[in-house]
């Protein structure tokens, strides 16, 4: 688990968990942003509105794993920053679904 610096709005860092598996590395939050929003209704539409907008263009499976896989190579710590703003974002997005 990367500790990335990032905060969700309730001050908890946001970890990033990162994988290698021969020249695949994968990327991801292990579910941890949906399932700390408490998956309020319409949370999965939302999730893929959120990290698929172009400043991130990642994915969310319906388990809540936002993620990304990557080949050796590319800057993991560059994602996986750039995986945690997406989390952040979509947590607050989800906070305001459960509103």
């Amino acid at each position: 688990m990367l500790e990335t610096g990032i905060r969700y709005a309730d001050g908890a860092p946001v970890e990033i968990r990162v994988r290698q598996r021969g020249r695949r590395i994968d990327v991801d939050d292990a579910g941890a942003t949906v399932r700390r929003a408490g998956k309020p209704p319409g949370w999965l539409e939302t999730a893929q509105a959120v990290v698929a907008e172009p400043e991130f263009s990642f994915n969310v499976n319906r388990a809540g794993v936002v993620f990304v896989p990557l080949v050796e190579g590319r800057d993991v710590d560059e994602v996986a920053g750039r995986l945690a703003r997406a989390c952040s974002a979509l947590y607050g997005e989800l906070l305001d679904l459960a509103d």
